[in-house]
């Protein structure tokens, strides 16, 4: 195990410096420079606020018109929504390795001696906690009254949101050598918890029993090398209208009927960043900053963009009708979901590498890794 959690963060390093290069100069590929573009549609930073910048492993959540978040070194924020005022401020006094997830006024964190905590979202005060197997590296899933949580050992568990117990729990074995994984676990109401994995597999799961519901493959490591056939889900599957959409880094894209696990269809491309779905298409951002849209029925590639290459882009969200991504620079892009041709552009000043943006339907969410939280409208 030692030697196991040794190579992946050996590997997990050698990623992310990989995408840090990519404004650094060290990429033999430099960032393809932003082409001048013909505004057809107004893209405004509705706010902005400057936090602590977050490690990986923290998204910020929206939960009854408040955007929480919080950071490694404890701080817990709640922020309205609407107007960027600065709500609840509190100091937890804990070292934390992961959140946030919300229920009602309990938040959920993990914190680095390997705890989940439950605590106030108001005053911060500790409702309970929970002595794990494992640190806690991505954020819990709230399922109705079941937080979900998936610790470093490839454990998952469920325990009651009420008062912490633990309702059930499941050993996963992982391959020699995986990707950190920093949240590719999303809940579908009370029914399901898609959960992509190592090896390229999503697993749903029953969030009351920890049983599996269905498995499939979005990917089939391969290569001559162990690093060639790394090959794991590392973002957040998505569920929409009976059907569910996975990406593997080094891997595909591929969709599954959600209630069978049946595949429908899959496509080679590598993504670490994430997608997105729409009533037409899934939008993929590859790995070398492309952005893909490929039919939801069919498989088949509607368009590709390439202006931002090597420019360290987000995964895509849905803002309205239009498709939206984050550069490393700061800049948010949004791109028409019929073309993929840039029709907005706006300066954020999220610089660094930027997590999936949080669509809100009729606005969206940044965090980039300098801490700057924003929320964007359509103009």
């Amino acid at each position: 195990m030692r030697r196991q959690l040794l190579l992946t963060a050996v590997l997990s390093s050698l990623l992310l410096a990989g995408c840090a290069s990519w404004f650094e100069g060290s990429n033999p590929y430099p960032p393809t420079p932003l082409a001048a573009i013909k505004p057809l549609q107004a893209l405004d930073v509705k706010w902005s606020l400057q936090q602590a910048a977050p490690a990986a492993g923290f998204l910020p959540v929206y939960a009854n018109g408040n955007v929480v978040s919080a950071d490694a070194k404890g701080r817990l924020r709640s922020v309205d929504a609407l107007s960027g005022r600065v709500g609840a401020d509190v100091d937890l006094k804990r070292e934390l390795s992961a959140g946030v997830a919300v229920s009602g006024e309990t938040v959920l964190v993990g914190s680095k001696d390997a705890k989940l905590l439950a605590v106030d979202r108001a005053s911060g005060k500790l409702l309970w906690q929970q002595t794990l197997t494992s640190l806690m590296l991505e954020a819990p899933q709230i399922a109705g009254d079941i937080a979900v949580v998936r610790t470093n050992d490839a454990r998952l568990s469920g325990y009651s949101v009420a008062d912490g117990k633990l309702l059930w729990s499941v050993s996963n074995v992982l391959p020699q050598l995986t990707v950190r994984n920093n949240g590719s676990m999303q809940a579908v109401g009370k029914e399901a918890v898609l959960i992509g994995q190592a090896g390229g597999r999503i697993d749903v799961v029953n969030p009351a029993s920890g049983a599996t519901i269905w498995q499939g493959a979005v990917a089939t490591p391969r290569g001559a090398t162990e690093l060639e056939r790394v090959t794991d889900v590392t973002s957040r599957p998505v569920f929409d209208g009976g059907q569910v959409c996975a990406v593997a880094y080094q891997g595909r894209v591929a969709c599954f009927e959600a209630r069978s696990g049946s595949l429908q269809w899959a496509r080679e491309v590598s993504s670490s960043r994430g997608l997105a779905l729409d009533a037409n298409n899934v939008y993929v951002t590859a790995e070398d900053g492309s952005v893909w849209a490929y039919s939801r029925s069919t498989g088949r590639n509607v368009w590709t963009n390439s202006d931002l290459k090597y420019r360290n882009v987000s995964g895509p969200v849905m803002l309205g009708r239009f498709v939206l991504v984050a550069d490393g620079e700061g800049y948010a892009h949004l791109l028409s979901n019929e073309s993929g041709n840039i029709v907005g552009r706006a300066k954020v000043g999220t610089n660094g590498s930027t997590n999936q943006p949080v669509s809100l339907g009729s606005s969206v969410l940044l965090q980039g890794q300098d801490g700057r939280l924003a929320m964007l409208n359509l103009g």
